[in-house]
């Protein structure tokens, strides 16, 4: 027969058994083999815990594909689209630019990719345990935290540093929490400072129980020797939200300064593309693999729902069925090459392992149960005779055996990581900044409000001295004096934030005219020689009522649906230079100004543009319960001349406004006319 290509797209366990499989039964002069996979290696996904843990080298958890596959082209180019129709894969080439690849047989088996954001603030500040790389990140990080609390002379602090929260009580969630708990409790003799109290481990799980694939015997087995080794186990419990102090659940808000989240994954963009039917992002398959309406194209793996024809029911992600359907989907290809009939999906789980720490794990095989320290050996039998050849079978077994004698290796590469631009969320209270810190990084607000504040002898916990809000930034003043941070910041409601490193924002403020003005301007509004920061102004300002100020807010309260043409009419109509926006007339959902209008007007935006198109969305405001010193220095902070009150930050309930004329008017009245200058603390960071 002529010779035929055959691609597979994916390189984790279905694959590389899918090419293993085909090369063992096509002869080269029959069929070319080309498997496409971004990493050169395949990962023992089940053993990246044990490599966070030191109970493993990174290097044992992974097999290059090209000694694996030795007579299989073995590429590392991303595939971008697999057009059905015409049978032609894309590609990113080496240099970047896209290329076409034609194919006679397909199989895809790609799996899917790690997706945090299922939870607010998950992706910003979770550890993800997807990849060999993602694996050594962890442990540094862990050891990290270790070093960071020897040295910490702050009891709460240090507590802090040694607390972890592992996300997901499936097997790589079980697996994570043990191995963690197992590093930091065995290394704690060799850290004088760190006490068995100050280390907490904690493993939360939204269903009822543990490892809900395995025998409910087996299941009490794992929590007990879990909780017995110091884990807290959390059950029925679901994730609402991360921050960078720890998770919120439904009714209780878990510290921890390390958050590990093995849930969470979604499809890959090449499967997103894919024009096929799907089900859940997973591509629906014929009972042999055979994509639905297609000859020549397969599936396999976690980016396929295939049914097992043992129980009628969809395969579940492992990769125990991956290797199977690889195995299995191969041998029908050989039929359909051979012109032979294909066969249905077929498999019997041989059994189920996992490893729960302290060289213990719960294992069900051939109908056989077994936990504790041999199910552990028996688990790491298993991975070890997946290996390719006895050579390496032999140095990893000698490593294993090495490791169960001697300490885990408590090592860790420290390397300046390169600054790049990410984003962050934080929940009301956290600290985004905290006084006397080096500055490191440059913040710009996305959504919700920050509160600076530095503390007082009155106000221990800090004194509010400035609000921000969406649009603003802070923390240039510290990175360009390359000085301590001059004050805290905190989230005053929920904020999402750009965070860009020195570096990063060291390049962009030299190069770019707008922001670089922008950073000056606010400089200059930040600095201490205001009239404002004159100390009998200041105490003027502390001993003001803020409710002197407010004054009911300019009638009508526009709907958001308003239409760009009665905007107009009433700016027409009326003397007030602004109006609120709200739906009901109580909540403040916007603003608009003159200025907003005439902006609008002059886009050549349709009459009928509804206000909500034009509008200041999220305005700066003050609350009730503000001092008359955050008015004023939201006032200068912002340049505004007016500034909405309302009754709390999360109801924004309509209070009024107060004008700057007003305030200054009243503060002339109290201390006379500015003079010169005195300096006094400001609200720079």
């Amino acid at each position: 027969m002529a010779k035929k290509r055959i691609v597979i797209v994916g390189g984790g366990f279905g694959g590389v058994m899918c090419a293993r499989t085909l090369r063992a039964s096509l002869r080269d002069r029959d069929a070319e083999l080309i498997l496409f996979n971004k990493e050169n290696h395949l990962v023992f996904s089940p053993l990246l815990a044990d490599a966070v843990g030191s109970s493993l080298n990174l290097l044992d958890v992974v097999v290059p594909l090209r000694q694996l596959l030795p007579d299989v082209m073995c590429r590392t180019e991303e595939v971008r689209n697999i057009n059905l129709v015409t049978s032609t894969l894309e590609y990113e080439g080496y240099d970047g630019l896209p290329r076409q690849l034609p194919y006679d047989q397909i199989v895809i088996g790609c799996g899917n990719i790690s997706n945090l954001n299922v939870v607010p603030g998950m992706a910003d500040h979770a550890f993800p345990l997807k990849t060999v790389g993602d694996a050594a990140v962890l442990r540094m990080h862990v050891i990290s935290q270790m070093e960071k609390a020897e040295v910490c002379d702050d009891p709460e602090r240090r507590r802090w540093f040694l607390s972890f929260i592992v996300v997901g009580g499936g097997y790589s969630g079980v697996e994570t929490a043990g191995e963690i708990n197992d590093l930091v409790r065995s290394s704690r003799r060799f850290y004088s400072n760190v006490r068995e109290e100050d280390i907490s481990v904690t493993l939360i799980h939204s269903r009822d129980q543990l490892l809900p694939e395995i025998s409910p015997p087996l299941r009490e087995f794992a929590r007990g020797k879990m909780e017995k080794a110091g884990v807290t186990i959390k059950l029925n419990a679901r994730v609402q939200l991360a921050t960078g102090e720890g998770v919120g659940l439904k009714d209780e808000f878990v510290h921890g300064g390390t958050i590990v989240c093995t849930i969470g994954s979604t499809t890959a963009p090449v499967i997103e593309r894919l024009d096929t039917p799907k089900e859940k992002g997973r591509i629906l398959t014929e009972p042999d693999m055979r994509l639905r309406g297609q000859a020549n194209a397969w599936a396999i793996g976690d980016c396929a729902s295939i049914i097992n024809a043992v129980d009628g029911l969809p395969s579940p992600p492992t990769g125990q069925f991956a290797e199977r359907q690889g195995r299995q989907c191969a041998a029908n290809i050989i039929r359909t090459l051979a012109g032979e009939p294909t066969r249905p999906f077929s498999f019997r789980v041989l059994g189920q392992l996992c490893s729960i720490g302290g060289h213990s794990a719960v294992a069900e095989m051939f109908g056989f149960k077994l936990s504790g320290f041999w199910a552990w050996f028996t688990w790491r039998g298993v991975y070890l005779f997946k290996l390719p050849d006895w050579s390496r079978r032999i140095q990893v077994g000698f490593d294993w055996a090495w490791l169960l004698i001697f300490p885990r290796d408590l090592s860790f590469i420290k390397t300046d990581v390169t600054d790049r631009v990410t984003h962050a969320h934080y929940e009301p209270g956290d600290y985004i900044i905290r006084q006397g810190e080096s500055p490191s990084n440059f913040y710009v607000i996305e959504q919700g409000e920050v509160e600076v504040c530095r503390p007082t002898p009155e106000h221990p916990d800090g004194e509010i001295i400035a609000v921000l809000n969406a649009g603003s930034f802070f923390g240039e003043q510290a990175l360009i004096d390359n000085r301590p941070r001059s004050a805290s910041v905190r989230a005053r409601t929920t904020v999402e934030v750009i965070v860009m490193g020195r570096n990063v924002f060291t390049s962009i403020s030299k190069t770019l005219a707008p922001l670089r003005a922008a950073l000056m301007a606010a400089i200059a509004r930040r600095t201490p020689n205001t009239w404002q920061e004159r100390p009998r102004v200041r105490a003027a300002l502390l001993e003001f009522k803020l409710a002197e100020f407010i004054e009911p807010a300019p009638d009508p309260r526009l709907k958001p649906a308003a239409s760009l043409l009665e905007v107009t009419r009433l700016f027409a109509n009326n003397e007030s230079p602004f109006f609120l926006v709200s739906a009901d007339g109580q909540r403040l959902d916007g603003l608009v100004t003159l200025t907003d209008l005439l902006r609008a007007q002059a886009s050549g935006i349709a009459p009928e543009t509804p206000l909500s198109e034009f509008m200041i969305a999220d305005p700066a405001i003050i609350t009730v319960n503000d001092t008359a010193l955050i008015a004023a220095a939201t006032f200068r902070e912002h340049g505004h001349k007016w500034l909405p009150v309302v009754e709390d930050v999360t109801g924004r309930r309509i209070a009024g406004v107060i004008r700057a004329r007003k305030m200054i008017a009243r503060i002339m009245q109290v201390v006379g006319p500015p003079s010169a200058p005195v300096a006094a603390p400001t609200a720079t960071t």
